[in-house]
């Protein structure tokens, strides 16, 4: 007999991710990140490259945290992808060099893969209890504005902190305010119904089995391929943002209302996907997001080269913005994935996703260290623009799996 779950487990579950989510992205250290690590004995350059490693860390983990959040525990893949959060803050707070922030940042890489896709499963199979999965867009996008509104709030006071606080200071108090969320996720209900059964093969046959069938399968593959390649474009953009800042001569203080900007956009973006999605159809959302990313390359290529202070500023929020839209476009093609997918298999077709995502994000990373050390920002926009031809190309693919209005 199938046991019945009433809508105040469900509600209290939901609450309980918001809050989590909420406090595990409040990153007080993200508007003042490359000034930390510069304070900490790396380049800028080096910056890049050591994201691509997180990305790298995240790319490795991705498949086994998944496989074990379908056949152990989604619950419990979450509380350890939250320890590996804190330790990676303890590690960079106590660190000073290239490689030992590397092992802090990998660190964080696992804590990323951890959650990845089993946050996303875990809400999807919560609401399937109550048989509410419809409503995943509208319900996971509040918890990703729960999450855009405490990463925007940490970035209009992180640079005031750092000054206050220091380096150090600001990376001690990110650990203690991860130390914090991880009780939220202890408090989470187990999905005991969600288990995924292995007879005939050993786990590490049917992970990867999962994962082929998956890539092998035109409509889930193009599903993951193009906010995959999307997602890496706005990874750049993002972190391009600091060094554009410092060389166009925005002052210090600046840098935080800058990241609140884009998490201002990030918590729109969140909100408003549902109704965006449903209005404008998926084809032309995706459209505009393009154009958007677009715009932001513009922007960026225009802070630099202009003395005029005003248009710098405008061009930085515009650039801020566009690195945001990823957001709208991620719960977008999620959505779409999720109702694509089994419940048992779901954790580890979610990593499979979140792994190719990561896996081009390093890519981009680590190449754009070496444009921006050898041949400068402008170089690395350009060719950022250049590579919009293949997200137009993937987006050609995805088109003909998805319903146009």
């Amino acid at each position: 007999m199938t046991k019945k779950y009433d809508d105040k487990s469900v509600k209290r579950g939901i609450n309980l991710l918001r809050a989590g989510w909420f406090l595990h992205n409040f990153m007080l250290v993200l508007p003042v990140i490359v000034l930390i690590y510069t304070q900490k004995g790396v380049t800028v350059g080096d910056f890049f490259l050591i994201q691509g490693i997180f990305r790298l860390a995240a790319f490795l983990f991705e498949i086994p945290s998944g496989y074990m959040s379908d056949c152990f525990s989604r619950r419990r893949v979450l509380i350890a992808g939250s320890l590996f959060h804190i330790l990676g803050f303890v590690t960079i707070a106590a660190s000073y060099g290239f490689w030992t922030i590397v092992l802090g940042e990998s660190l964080l890489g696992i804590s990323s893969a951890l959650f990845s896709g089993t946050l996303e499963a875990y809400t999807y199979d919560l609401l399937k209890r109550n048989k509410s999965q419809k409503q995943f867009l509208k319900e996971f996008g509040n918890i990703t504005t729960y999450a855009s509104a405490a990463s925007m709030i940490a970035g209009l006071i992180g640079g005031f902190l750092f000054v206050q606080l220091g380096a150090n200071g600001l990376l001690w108090l990110e650990a203690f305010i991860a130390t914090i969320g991880i009780f939220t996720f202890l408090a989470l209900p187990e999905l005991l119904e969600i288990r995924r059964i292995v007879k005939h093969k050993d786990a590490l046959t049917d992970a990867i089995s999962i994962t082929v069938t998956t890539m092998k399968n035109p409509k889930l593959r193009n599903l993951i391929l193009f906010p995959s390649l999307f997602g890496a474009f706005t990874i750049v953009l993002l972190w391009i943002l600091q060094p554009i800042m410092e060389v166009s001569h925005v002052s210090i203080g600046l840098f935080g209302v800058y990241f609140g900007i884009n998490q201002l956009s990030v918590l729109l973006c969140a909100k408003y996907a549902y109704k965006i999605c449903e209005k404008l159809g998926e084809i032309a959302t995706s459209i505009i997001t393009i154009f958007t990313i677009i715009l932001g390359i513009i922007m960026g290529i225009v802070a630099i080269h202009t003395s005029n202070i005003a248009v710098v500023y405008i061009a930085c929020g515009i650039l801020a913005f566009s690195s945001a839209i990823r957001v709208l476009n991620n719960l977008q093609y999620n959505t779409l994935l999720h109702h694509s997918i089994r419940s048992t298999e779901r954790g580890t077709v979610l990593s499979a996703r979140a792994m190719t995502a990561t896996l081009c994000g390093a890519v981009f990373l680590s190449t754009s260290k070496f444009l921006i050390d050898y041949i400068g920002i402008t170089a690395t926009l350009t060719a950022l623009g250049i590579m919009i031809i293949p997200l137009l190309w993937s987006l050609k693919l995805v088109s003909r799996y998805i319903v146009k209005k």
